[in-house]
């Protein structure tokens, strides 16, 4: 090989050798220059609260609270279907998840339920204990919701609440379930009412009570059959006095021992207002009020009078239509005694041959000026 060719091959190769260094070296600047502009983007990005696909998640772990913290795994149990006045027992599980001694410092249950004392009072974080419930089921078939609360030293929830559910279901239905009554109707438009057992239990009746004494029922204590109907026989006059009401039926069905049948009745007349307030009042400035006497029953209405107590309360007209009267009165208020701010009147309007009906009017005088 000559020395021509020799030093033009080495030259070769050191220039290519150079070329290739520096498009290197562009390639480097290049992706430095990119990687700076995305981390510029992502700064940007994360500033104005937005995500960038080359973020990383890391969730945080959520903070044990300081103090105590009760926490039950459920708050509320459902018993479903339970049988009249039966007793019931649930538990609740709960856990300290605080960093503090958790310390239970009372329990409560309304009316159908007893919480029993706890095994202990003291949990240390993390530490779990069960609360017994003991629900004693009303008598009656129907919805049912109580509640148990759990006094502790928690500084966010105090009074722990939990709720207990059922539906008591009777073995012992009832039809009609709730009466209908009128005071114009013969018997008062009472219907029969029928006992039927859906668990093919066989049962006596043993007693029949109703509020002053608004029903008699004939029936046998011997009887034991599994369906009894019975036909009320309505005293009107004790009706008047006792317009709502429940007839109790005492059965001695294994799982059922009281059934009972509601009923209601319309007044045969009503005043509408029922009772007359008159604020801002000033003496003897007379105030006027319009009021309806109603017959609920479509009666012919016949008043006899219609007059006050003391006579602040004065009518000045009537009139009659279809099943109403309608009356103008006038109140005036009287001079204050002393310091008191109200008055008080009672207008009493008298149906020929029927009950009176009695509106009480309360007034209120205007606050005097300071």
């Amino acid at each position: 090989m000559s020395g021509k060719f020799y030093r033009f091959l080495v030259l070769s190769v050191m220039s290519a050798l150079i070329v290739l260094s520096v498009l290197c070296q562009g390639d480097v600047l290049a992706a430095k220059s990119k990687d700076k502009g995305n981390k510029k983007t992502i700064l940007s990005k994360r500033a104005k609260g937005e995500k960038d696909v080359n973020d990383v998640v890391v969730k945080k772990a959520e903070p044990v609270p300081a103090g105590a913290m009760i926490k039950f795994k459920e708050v509320v149990h459902d018993f479903g279907n339970v049988t009249p006045d039966s007793l019931n027992d649930c538990n609740f599980i709960f856990t300290n998840a605080g960093t503090g001694i958790l310390e239970i410092t009372n329990t409560k249950g309304t009316c159908k339920c007893t919480v029993p004392d706890l095994q202990k009072k003291r949990y240390e974080p993390g530490e779990s204990g069960t609360l017994k419930v003991s629900f004693h089921a009303p008598k009656f078939q129907g919805a049912t919701t109580q509640n148990v609360f759990v006094f502790s030293n928690d500084p966010n929830n105090a009074k722990a609440e939990l709720e207990i559910k059922a539906f008591v279901r009777s073995q012992v239905q009832v039809e009609p379930e709730k009466l209908s009554l009128s005071l114009v109707a013969a018997n008062g438009g009472a219907k029969d009412i029928t006992l039927k057992s859906i668990d093919n239990e066989s049962y006596a009746i043993t007693k029949i009570t109703s509020q002053g004494d608004v029903f008699k029922f004939d029936f046998d204590p011997n009887k034991v059959s599994q369906t009894h109907i019975l036909k009320p026989k309505v005293n009107v006059e004790n009706l008047k006095r006792f317009l709502i009401g429940t007839v109790l039926i005492e059965i001695n069905h294994p799982t059922c021992r009281t059934v009972k049948v509601d009923y209601v009745c319309m007044r045969e007349f009503e005043a509408s207002p029922s009772a007359i307030i008159v604020r801002d009042a000033v003496v003897k400035e007379a105030q006027k009020r319009t009021i309806y006497l109603i017959s609920n029953y479509n009666e012919k209405i016949d008043i006899e009078s219609a007059v006050s107590d003391k006579g602040i309360i004065k009518v000045l007209s009537q009139k009659e239509t279809k099943n109403r009267f309608e009356f103008e009165a006038e109140i005036t208020p009287p001079a204050r005694e002393g310091k008191l701010r109200v008055f008080a009147d009672t207008l009493h309007i008298k149906i020929k041959g029927k009950e009176q009906i009695d509106i009480p009017c309360r007034g209120f005088y205007k606050a005097d000026k300071q």
